[in-house]
């Protein structure tokens, strides 16, 4: 494996997203174990102001990816050609480009996907393209997908059954914390939602359910709400982003929650970290369409929170319910409410569930359980019998 040749096509930082971490990690890995690799960054057009670059320089940028793909993959030996893919028209407009140059290059081919809602995309697609979809991911040898529960979503195409493997998410740190929390005995209990303020990740059930223990156990708890207020191809609810922060802190003087619920924005560094050691537990009632796994359930695993979410996409995989966290429907306030004063009702309880949080992160989660899941399954693909050409 140290003498292959990589050449990865990834979106790397920034933005900051569960794809791009997991991209970074790959790379920091290759150059670690001294791999041979090269890096086609398709981040997108975002600069390191994070605004999307004009029309006509994206164009621009996108071929000077393609061109640089194309010296990358001419030469001799063929390299191994990783690519994280998308589930959208747009993004697989860009990946068919580079799966095809890599067919006719004779590499090998993994693709990387992220999310959940690849099927969501084929079926949204018209005969002619549907073709075009199963036509290039038939030129693959390995498709990885986060979770046991994501492989129907290539049951479009029987043929690509045999070329699904599982890999989980793994947090970027090598830190494996062991950190087993305790209930406060004076002061709230924390509870911390740690993502993208968009409709569909379930924040403003979070809101509404903080409104209702403020009503119920007075005092009880504070909650903390970290990340950027986001628009989404999924939102329910079209209003301008100003508007939706407006109405989250109409919201918060409304019902008199000043003291108990704090908007800080996007957090990283050792900001983010502050925040998770002061939590007690974690919530993300999800429902987004492009959601996967979410590396921010597993870093609240790695910190011994118990989570509160949803039995959506992978993340069934990360939690076990009564265990190490619980399940509520999304959108559903009343329940989500419910389960937060459950979750912290029994301090004995409390303390075995954040242990057994610890314990699933170290078993599965880990930044070297990842590397080692993914760089084995790459290595052992071998090209379907007859070839894919």
């Amino acid at each position: 494996m140290a003498a292959e040749r990589w050449v990865l096509v990834v979106a790397l930082p920034p933005p900051v997203t569960g794809q791009s971490i997991a991209a970074a990690m790959l790379v920091e890995h290759l150059a670690e174990r001294g791999t041979p690799h090269a890096v086609i960054d398709i981040s997108g057009g975002f600069g390191r102001d994070g605004r999307i670059a004009p029309l006509l320089g994206r164009m621009a940028q996108y071929l000077g990816k393609i061109a640089a793909f194309v010296a990358c993959v001419w030469r001799r030996p063929a390299p191994t050609v990783y690519l994280t893919i998308a589930q959208s028209a747009r993004g697989f407009a860009r990946d068919l480009c580079f799966v095809w140059i890599a067919a006719a290059a004779r590499c090998r081919i993994v693709l990387h996907l992220h999310g959940g809602n690849y099927q969501g995309f084929y079926l949204s697609c018209g005969p002619l393209l549907r073709w075009v979809v199963r036509s290039t991911l038939r030129r693959a040898d390995l498709i990885i997908v986060l979770g046991e529960g994501l492989r129907g979503m290539f049951d479009f195409d029987p043929e690509l059954a045999q070329r699904i493997a599982v890999v989980p998410n793994g947090l970027p740190t090598a830190d494996v914390r062991g950190v087993v929390r305790r209930l406060p005995e004076a002061g709230p209990v924390r509870v911390l939602y740690l993502s993208n303020l968009i409709q569909s990740k379930g924040y403003v059930s979070v809101l509404e359910a903080a409104a209702r223990l403020a009503r119920e156990r007075p005092g009880r708890f504070e909650f903390r709400f970290c990340g950027e207020f986001m628009a989404s191809p999924d939102d329910r609810d079209p209003r301008p982003i100003a508007e939706r922060i407006a109405r989250f802190d109409a919201f918060v003087a409304e019902h008199g929650l000043d003291a108990s619920v704090a908007r800080l924005g996007s957090v990283g560094g050792a900001a983010k970290q502050a925040e998770l050691d002061g939590a007690h537990l974690f919530v993300l009632p999800t429902d987004y369409a492009f959601e996967g796994q979410p590396i921010s359930i597993i870093e609240a695993l790695a910190n011994g929170l118990p989570v509160i979410t949803t039995r959506f996409r992978a993340i069934p995989d990360l939690i076990e319910a009564g265990i190490n966290g619980a399940f509520v429907p999304f959108g559903d306030a009343a329940t989500l409410a419910a389960a937060i004063d459950a979750a912290v009702a029994d301090p004995a309880r409390y303390e075995a569930q954040s242990a057994a949080a610890t314990r699933a992160y170290q078993l599965r989660f880990t930044r070297e359980r990842h590397l080692e899941a993914l760089c084995s399954a790459i290595a052992d693909v071998r090209p379907p019998a007859g070839g894919r050409r």
